[in-house]
């Protein structure tokens, strides 16, 4: 009986050291308010002094990125989201004069920069850069982007390198810099006359970007209806980059660790190149899927010198190790972005989705492939060496509202 006490006593004390506990720790376990400030919408139209246009216009010369140092501010609507993935670290925003890509360094954002929300951006500190650019025979001009100056920039100028950046800009991605300089102004609903609403254009002013740097629809939200899978010979064609092992460099002088799946007759060819590629793009298990069936293995590696997937041998000179390329490559799969080629209205347009997109793995219907169902496409005019691209936001089945991809 006494043994029951005891053991009454100590369980009714551990209650009472239980409770003791439980209050002198419970605010740490509460799930109240967690402190963060509700979002007010900025208004600083007053301020704005400049247009998406004229910050276009301070880019003159190719390969000479400018850096912005007078109080200029410029306001945009915003017109694309990363929700889907499709858009990786930037933004798309647009006003009367125009659209601009802004290298937002930011995954994830959807919850704080929406389609249809106006942003301010003061763009002294900033930089205006162009990426794409391509001269020679095959050239055209590229897409301009505001960000920060590129790595390297400053050495290249001070002549401190003679190597040229890969990247004129860079992304705005510490948030003390990102709040200097961009800021978040109200969301104008879908249905309000405010709204920017998605332009369709011809095929002739879809040519006329080719070299025109500071085209006025380039980064513009887009439609474009009736679009025919293949390029413009009449072939079936993918374009995708990818690198045999991307922790190692891969920049366009180490050929050695490229392989482009693309025509090799600079989208002449008439024949079938795309590489048993059957959906918008790769993810990670696709990529390996592919690699590993055999499909690449003719595919030449770089500038086509160092032979191809299946038969060449690597050198320690480029991985560090001997070891077949098709062997690195599935080492280390990773998800791909593609290039789908389709014609609209006599122009061939590229239509690019990233291998991280929630619909990179969604089969392009067969229909569609055969070229036998039309498509209509919605996203953001883009190039890149002069020839149009589209970063897709939704596919729909022609003349109608039926997405593919949702």
């Amino acid at each position: 009986m006494k043994k029951s006490i005891i053991i009454l006593f100590a369980a009714a004390a551990a209650l009472v050291s239980c409770q003791g506990l439980k209050e002198e720790f419970q605010p740490v376990f509460t799930f109240g308010d967690p402190g963060y400030e509700e979002f007010v919408p900025v208004d600083m139209d007053a301020e704005v002094n400049a247009t998406i246009a004229q910050i276009k216009a301070l880019y003159t010369t190719h390969g000479k990125p400018v850096e912005i140092t007078d109080d200029l501010i410029i306001k945009g609507q915003i017109t694309t989201s990363d929700e889907d993935g499709n858009v990786y670290r930037e933004i798309y925003i647009q006003d009367a004069t125009g659209g601009l890509d802004v290298k937002l360094g930011r995954s994830s954002s959807y919850d704080d920069f929406k389609p249809g929300q106006i942003l301010y951006i003061k763009c002294k500190g900033l930089t205006i850069g162009e990426y794409g650019y391509k001269s020679g025979t095959y050239y055209g001009a590229g897409l301009l982007q505001l960000g920060l100056k590129g790595d390297g920039w400053q050495d290249y100028e001070d002549k401190v390198t003679t190597t040229v950046p890969e990247y004129e800009t860079a992304y705005i991605d510490l948030l003390p810099i990102i709040n200097k300089h961009i800021f978040r102004g109200r969301i104008i609903p879908e249905g309000d006359p405010e709204r920017i609403q998605p332009a369709t254009y011809t095929g002739a002013e879809l040519t006329a970007i080719k070299d025109n740097t500071q085209s006025a629809i380039v980064g513009n939200l887009c439609f474009l209806p009736g679009l025919t899978y293949g390029n413009k010979a009449g072939g079936k064609e993918v374009f995708c980059l990818f690198y045999p092992d991307p922790n190692l460099n891969h920049t366009k002088n180490e050929a050695w660790n490229r392989v482009f799946l693309s025509s090799p007759m600079n989208n002449t060819s008439t024949d079938d190149y795309t590489f048993g590629i059957t959906t918008w793009a790769l993810t990670k298990n696709r990529f390996y899927q592919l690699a590993s069936a055999g499909l690449w293995d003719d595919v030449e590696i770089g500038d086509s010198s160092l032979g191809k997937v299946g038969t060449a041998i690597t050198k320690e000179s480029n991985f560090g190790y001997v070891k077949p390329y098709k062997e690195v490559i599935l080492e280390h799969p990773s998800a791909q972005s593609v290039s789908q080629y389709f014609v609209y209205d006599g122009v061939e347009v590229q239509i690019r989705t990233s291998g991280y997109s929630r619909f990179a793995d969604i089969e392009i219907p067969a229909t569609v492939r055969s070229g036998r169902q039309k498509v209509d496409v919605l996203g953001v005019l883009s190039r890149y060496q002069g020839g149009v691209q589209f970063t897709l936001l939704d596919v729909y089945k022609a003349g109608t509202k039926e997405s593919l991809i949702k």
